[in-house]
């Protein structure tokens, strides 16, 4: 009883407030949308291409010498088994072949034919990688058709590139991959600035004072808080999929349970956080001040708006040390690639296990006034 009076609490005392609305609701669909309208930049980034050369000719390695000029592209040769492995692992960003007979049929005045497979298990690259590569191609064929030109050659197309889909993958645009990141800094927000800075405003009004001296055990005061926490994270996950659906027309493929579940234990792990900077801090302007200390570092260097892929080793190693790099890998997983939970047992196992430590500290520190 005790429990769903604490939970009807909580709920009137968070939705009273317009600008709670704000920042629950309305922020973050106005955050995804101004995202996907003008987020593009994709920065410096070095493309990895794995180039296999069945024809062997004069025409095919001066082919592969200009890829290899080219400081963009780091160029891999090997056999075709081997290389179609090394793009099925996630070391290619892409494959190009040139098949036998490709040299002669140029040389004779024909189209050459080149396949490229494209890796698309990372959509922030996927795209840029497919007309990169083929912006370079289509330039090398340019300039041996001026060459064609120059020798009385007939200057029609030369090289012709056949796109070759090695799995049944949908393609996925930029905002695919950013809807999921912009869950993740909700339910991260949601729980730092939301839990944290509440707790610390009723410690400092004496509500906290009341609520010890009540037959209300902490357990069941700190259990009223979290399931507000997660039910309000599941509405804004289910918001941002209809925003997401609707304007952009996103693909989701994984299992709803399974993102409803990553959504609870996200929201449960960085509500823990919220908990224990509340009992670490003084005051609600302090927990404040903290809450954003780490909320917002975390928001920008945990690759939930990029691929950890585009920058230096030691932003990636920060990276892959923050919380939300994993609640933001394990929702893109399921949203986009239809991972299963084993899948992403590392993502989950991290989020406990972050959650746990967290809430330790919390109740170790505890302060009631």
């Amino acid at each position: 009883m005790n429990y769903s009076k604490m939970f009807l609490y909580e709920m009137k005392m968070t939705y009273r407030e317009r600008e709670v609305i704000f920042w629950m609701l309305i922020f973050p669909i106005a955050l995804m949308l101004i995202l996907g309208f003008v987020f593009g930049s994709s920065g410096d980034i070095k493309l990895t291409i794995g180039v296999v050369d069945l024809d062997g000719s004069a025409v095919s390695r001066a082919i592969v010498e200009a890829l290899e000029s080219i400081d963009a592209i780091e160029v891999k040769t090997g056999s075709e088994d081997t290389e179609r492995a090394e793009l099925k692992d996630d070391n290619r960003n892409a494959l190009i072949v040139i098949g036998e007979g490709f040299g002669s049929e140029v040389v004779q005045g024909g189209t050459g034919e080149i396949t490229m497979i494209v890796n698309r298990s990372d959509v922030t690259t996927a795209q840029i990688t497919e007309s990169t590569v083929r912006g370079i191609i289509e330039e090398i064929g340019r300039e041996m058709a001026k060459a064609k030109a120059k020798e009385g050659a007939d200057a029609g197309e030369t090289i012709a590139i056949n796109v070759e889909e090695e799995q049944d993958i949908e393609d996925f645009e930029y905002v695919d991959f950013m809807v999921p990141g912009v869950l993740a800094i909700v339910i991260m927000f949601g729980g730092i600035m939301g839990f944290s800075e509440e707790v610390a405003v009723r410690r400092e009004k004496g509500i906290l004072r009341r609520v010890k001296v009540s037959p209300i055990s902490l357990p069941t005061f700190l259990a009223a808080g979290m399931t507000m926490v997660v039910i309000t994270a599941l509405i804004q996950a289910v918001i941002l999929l209809l925003v997401g659906s609707l304007v952009f027309k996103i693909k989701i493929n994984g299992n709803y349970f399974y993102m409803a579940l990553v959504v609870i234990l996200g929201a449960l792990s960085f509500v823990a956080l919220g908990f224990m900077i509340s009992s670490l801090t003084k005051n609600s302007k302090s927990a404040m001040l903290a809450g954003n200390a780490v909320a917002m570092p975390m928001m920008f260097l945990s690759g939930v708006f990029f691929s950890i892929a585009w920058v230096p080793a030691a932003i990636a190693v920060i990276a892959r040390m923050l919380p939300l790099y994993y609640l933001g890998d394990a929702l893109r997983e399921v949203m986009i690639n239809s991972a299963s939970l084993a899948d992403i047992w590392i993502d989950l196992v991290v989020l406990i296990g972050f959650g746990l430590i967290c809430f330790g500290v919390a109740v170790k520190f505890f302060r009631w006034e």
